[in-house]
């Protein structure tokens, strides 16, 4: 894999960190401002993640399916 070099990563690299500050601020904000929970953000990020692992094993099970049938089919 290639490091990207210059300019281009120095850009991409500040907009990296940017947008990580400003996720971090809406997070503070939602925290201080609108008295919202920490622990209700960790259930909700948890209950996210539980449902994308869903998805990903069913995405990955539904292409093993697949191929097994298209090498059934030969």
């Amino acid at each position: 894999m290639k490091k990207a070099l210059g300019k281009k990563a120095i850009r991409q690299r500040s907009a990296w960190l940017a947008s990580m500050f400003g996720c971090a601020a809406f997070l503070l904000l939602a925290v201080k401002l609108y008295k919202v929970s920490v622990s209700s953000l960790a259930s909700n990020l948890l209950t996210t993640l539980l449902v994308l692992g869903v998805i990903l094993i069913a995405a990955a099970g539904l292409v093993a399916l697949i191929f097994m049938l298209r090498k059934w089919r030969k």
